[in-house]
């Protein structure tokens, strides 16, 4: 049953790798030399140990440690650095990219009727949806692998193989999060930019709870999946237990995908659709007008992220005096 269910996941697999190979590539040698770059310039910036513990006092603002969450600042070498400073943003940077690259097979294809004709073909039902998780946790090892082994080929010191590998896993282990809740979510809403909308959602709402968590309310970190990165404690203690834990939730996520995919129509959402207005406004009539309802979650998402950037900015200059 189990195969007929399953039925030509490894073509559709290697399908969806030949049509994505270019973004693909783009985005884990754009997301490799980042995280290859920093430790370098870091290295040069901060060589002395009295230039980590200005800068470790820096980091003690409230501001940025809503931005990038906590770290051991009495012990703040290169390595610690790296991974404080860059290790959440850089999380969710690829949580974005399995997020658009994701949604575009389990909702796309659905969405513009490629599903089924692939349908019309001898494969079983949850064929494309395993075929793109299979693929897109392929694509993460394969960026956890290089980004890790990257870094600790940088030979820097405080910067061990052990660190180097629980960053690379992070960063993977992420990603493996974030394509289960595109995959969740792709189940419930009825196009592509709606799954899109409720999973970069959940990942802005996972970022402000751990946020908020890291300054005030420490519970709400450990709610947060994106609290549980900085618990890794990179280049420090190197907990594993976190990188577990995401993979263990997604599996969960993964598994409740496969159950909703197997209990709806092809094109349809579990969420119930919105109903419009029997006839469309003036400004929806204008190009202007329909371009911006296409567009309005991705510009109030924007819009918001932006909003919460430059007060995190602003708090951080407000105190400039006190840190020189």
């Amino acid at each position: 049953m189990s195969q007929l269910v399953f039925a030509q996941t490894g073509i559709l697999s290697r399908f969806i790798f030949r049509q994505d190979r270019w973004r693909i590539m783009f985005w884990i040698v754009g997301i490799s030399l980042a995280t290859w770059s920093v430790p370098i310039v870091f290295k040069d910036l901060y060589g002395l140990e009295e230039q980590r513990n200005v800068m470790a006092l820096t980091m003690e603002n409230p501001a940025m440690i809503a931005m990038v969450g906590t770290a051991d600042l009495s012990n703040y070498t290169i390595g610690i650095m790296t991974a404080h400073q860059m290790l959440l943003l850089t999380a969710l940077v690829v949580g974005i990219m399995n997020i658009l690259l994701v949604a575009r097979h389990v909702r796309g294809d659905e969405e513009d009727g490629r599903l089924e004709m692939i349908r019309a073909l001898p494969v079983g039902r949850l064929s494309n949806v395993h075929a793109t998780v299979i693929t897109y946790i392929m694509v993460n090892v394969v960026l956890a692998i290089i980004s890790g082994l990257g870094l600790y080929a940088l030979q820097i010191e405080s910067m061990g193989l052990e660190g180097s590998l629980l960053y690379g896993a992070t960063l993977g282990a992420t990603g493996i999060l974030f394509m289960s809740v595109t995959s969740l979510f792709a189940q419930m809403c009825e196009s592509t930019r709606g799954t899109i909308g409720f999973s970069i959602g959940f990942l802005l709402i996972a970022y402000m709870l751990r946020a908020i968590g890291d300054i005030s309310a420490e519970s709400l970190s450990w709610i947060s999946p994106l609290g549980w990165i900085t618990k890794t404690e990179t280049y420090g203690l190197n907990h594993w237990w976190p990188v577990i834990s995401l993979v263990g939730m997604a599996l969960v996520l993964f598994v409740i995908t496969y159950l909703l995919n197997t209990r709806r129509d092809v094109g349809a959402g579990l969420l119930p659709s919105k109903q419009g207005r029997k006839y469309a406004t003036s400004f929806l009539k204008s190009p202007i007008g329909l371009s911006f309802r296409l567009q309005r979650v991705g510009f109030i998402s924007w819009a918001i992220g932006m909003f919460v950037l430059g007060v995190s900015y602003g708090s951080v200059l407000g105190d400039i005096d006190s840190f020189f």
